[in-house]
Parts: C-alpha cells; structure tokens; sequence
C-alpha cells in the first residue's frame, strides 16, 4: 500500500531451512532488505505524525536510494527497482 517492495525472494518461513543448507548469505540479504522496509514505513509514520514534511521524506527517500545505488550489490539493486517501479 506504501509503494515499497515488501518482501523479496525470500520470506521468514523459509529462514530455518535456508540456514540448515548453509544460506547465512541469502539470509543476510532476506533481513537487510527487510530492515529496509521497515526503515522506510517508519519514515511514513514519522510523516504521519508530523515529524516530517513532504521536503524532509524525500530527502529521506533519496538518502536510502543513493545509498542503495552506491552499494551496488544484487539484492539491494533487486530492492532499489522494485521501488521505483
């Protein structure tokens, strides 16, 4: 409903038996993005609560995307175009 990518590739019923296959990596990747969304439905909220205004979000917003673009790793390439789609 916000627009961000939710999950992706991955989801927590999943984690136990990625782990016993030895996935830690696809598991770090599932909780980075994760955290991700999270970070930026907080945003929202701040947002809602006042806290933020239009000018402060996007500036927010563009922080995690040229962060994101400057990381250059796959799933967090995977999160960026998902958003921006």
């Amino acid at each position: 409903m916000l627009g961000f990518p939710g999950k992706l590739g991955m989801s927590g019923d999943k984690v136990w038996d990625k782990y016993l296959e030895g996935g830690i990596g696809e598991i770090r990747d599932y909780c980075e993005t994760d955290v991700l969304n999270t970070w930026l439905v907080y945003l929202r909220f701040e947002y809602l609560r006042g806290n933020l205004d239009d000018k402060d979000l996007e500036r927010e917003y563009a922080l995690v995307r040229n962060t994101l673009e400057g990381m250059d790793r796959p799933h967090l390439n995977e999160f960026l175009a998902a958003w921006q789609a």
